[in-house]
């Protein structure tokens, strides 16, 4: 199993925000909404399988969802922001840093 820290980051209005892996859902949370002094609203971890995963999360109030899927081999941290109405992805190998 390796870990998946995902991050919420910019964009989040108060929301209600799900997340699934592979079909899965692993994250639902109401009220999420960005902190702009930190750029950061919320984040989830899932320890997973490696290998090939898809990723979805869904504000489904906005009728708003974006799909990424990633090659697992080791842990990995996501960034996800909403922009202009669309979900956005931002894969890192290292922890994200907010002040």
């Amino acid at each position: 199993m390796v870990l998946l820290k995902v991050d919420l980051q910019d964009g989040f209005e108060g929301d209600l925000v799900t997340a699934r892996v592979n079909n899965a859902e692993v994250f639902r949370k109401e009220g999420i909404k960005t902190r702009l002094t930190l750029g950061l609203a919320d984040s989830f971890e899932v320890d997973i399988a490696e290998g090939k995963i898809k990723i979805e999360v869904t504000l489904p109030m906005k009728d708003v969802s974006g799909t990424i899927s990633l090659e697992m081999s080791g842990p990995a941290f996501l960034g996800v922001s909403v922009e202009d109405n669309r979900i956005s992805f931002k894969r890192s190998e290292v922890m994200f840093f907010y002040l």
